[in-house]
């Protein structure tokens, strides 16, 4: 897998290569490690669901928030620049979370939620830029290649952060004579993270600006994709929007899985730190392969037709974790709907990128990306509030629910826009 994986990037320009890199670094600790371990350090600390939903809700918060200016920025600023800004803010973050614990109450709660905000903040300005930086690098006719290694390097460092984080404070507690109830193993896990960030920070300082290139021709690859056409919503404005709310409610179903994946086995199925680190780790993994056979996908059934498909198995795979109260249930839907993400995001990222001019796509990717965060926070807040009063069970239904219906979204803009083209006369 490593091979296949690592083999065609030789071809691919040094910065990309680059790029690649400091992805690895930033998305080991920021979807890795503090994926699987924040909550457990949270509850560690003797805080509860409300607490634990409030700061993973102000970090992707702030992903959702940062995406936004990010893409704008984007479209105006050397997208290199504002990359390397954001590697950095993340580090500052990962500096910052080990000392929360020193401080006094009240100031130690504002301490635990800044950290995460950080990160994911710095995160959004790397990722919304990366896209259009990206697609911007390589031949035309590996786009979706390029966002397959993208997704393939994304899930292939999430895994390992997940396993890292699963393992690296047993190891910690068990030389320092503690246990995994204490939160000292878990603060020095973070601190030690902190080295990771700050490799990846100073790997993007070797990251040049590049020539932009010529725009395509985006008409033909608009209806070749199901794009607008036929002059229905040619405001630019307006399809952003449009694709802003799609990804809204279709990014729901894997952010219900992800955020509470954990804080589910450990708190209602009672499984031990290591196998919810292992099973983190592994729907990180299986989301490499998926990744890398997007472009096959996409020349099977089209950008559309992987979109659509990749969103309802993504939203399907809720159902075992509501309904089944055992963790290798739990686990399955964990996996899948993590494994489908990658390729979802894959041909959903070039064919939103697709459908606007070259200058565009910074912020046609800032509003994904904020539609995204704004997600994963209103699931994270809105879940934390819901488990004071309902189960998991219904936590996970109602993500199911968001889930079907931004699938149905998409699918219902790809008819409209196929008929207003049909309907469109003969110049």
């Amino acid at each position: 897998m490593l091979r296949r994986l690592l083999s065609p990037l030789q071809t691919m320009n040094p910065q990309a290569r680059l790029f690649f890199a400091v992805l690895v670094g930033l998305t080991f600790v920021v979807d890795g490690l503090y994926s699987v371990l924040l909550n457990l350090y949270l509850l560690r600390l003797d805080y509860g669901t409300e607490f634990i939903g409030l700061v993973n809700a102000v970090g992707l918060l702030t992903f959702g928030l940062a995406a936004m200016p990010a893409g704008i920025l984007g479209s105006r600023m050397s997208t290199t620049a504002l990359m390397k800004f954001g590697a950095f803010l993340c580090l500052l973050g990962g500096l910052l979370l080990p000392m929360a614990e020193w401080l006094p109450p009240g100031w130690r709660e504002l301490g635990l939620a800044l950290p995460p905000a950080l990160m994911f903040g710095g995160f959004a300005f790397f990722f919304v830029n990366g896209a259009p930086y990206l697609i911007n690098v390589v031949d035309d006719a590996h786009k979706h290649q390029a966002f397959a290694f993208k997704a393939a390097h994304w899930s292939l460092a999430g895994f390992a952060g997940s396993l890292v984080g699963g393992v690296l404070p047993g190891a910690i507690a068990a030389t320092n004579g503690w246990t995994l109830a204490d939160p000292n193993p878990y603060r020095i896990t973070f601190a030690l993270a902190s080295v990771v960030l700050g490799l990846a920070a100073a790997l993007s300082l070797r990251m040049l600006p590049l020539p932009p290139k010529a725009a395509p021709a985006h008409v033909d690859r608009r209806d070749r994709h199901g794009g607008i056409g036929g002059g229905w919503a040619t405001s630019i404005l307006t399809l952003i929007v449009i694709m802003t709310v799609i990804r809204l409610f279709q990014v729901s179903s894997s952010a219900t899985a992800m955020v509470y994946f954990n804080v589910y086995m450990d708190q209602h199925l009672a499984v031990s730190t290591a196998l919810i680190g292992a099973m983190a780790a592994i729907g990180r993994l299986t989301g490499v392969p998926t990744a890398l056979l997007t472009p096959a996908l996409v020349r099977r059934w089209g950008d559309v037709g992987v979109v659509i498909g990749a969103s309802l198995l993504a939203t399907i795979c809720l159902i075992p974790m509501a309904l089944v109260a055992h963790w290798l249930a739990a686990s399955f839907g964990y996996i899948g709907a993590v494994s489908m993400m990658a390729v979802r995001f894959t041909a959903f990222t070039v064919h939103i990128l697709e459908l606007v001019p070259q200058r565009h796509q910074a912020l046609m990717a800032g509003m994904g990306e904020a539609a995204a965060g704004l997600s994963f926070a209103m699931m994270a807040l809105g879940g934390g509030l819901l488990l004071t009063a309902f189960t998991f069970r219904d936590l996970f239904l109602l993500g199911t629910l968001f889930g079907f219906i931004g699938t149905a979204l998409f699918w219902l803009y790809v008819v409209v826009s196929r008929r207003k083209r049909k309907l469109k006369p003969a110049l």
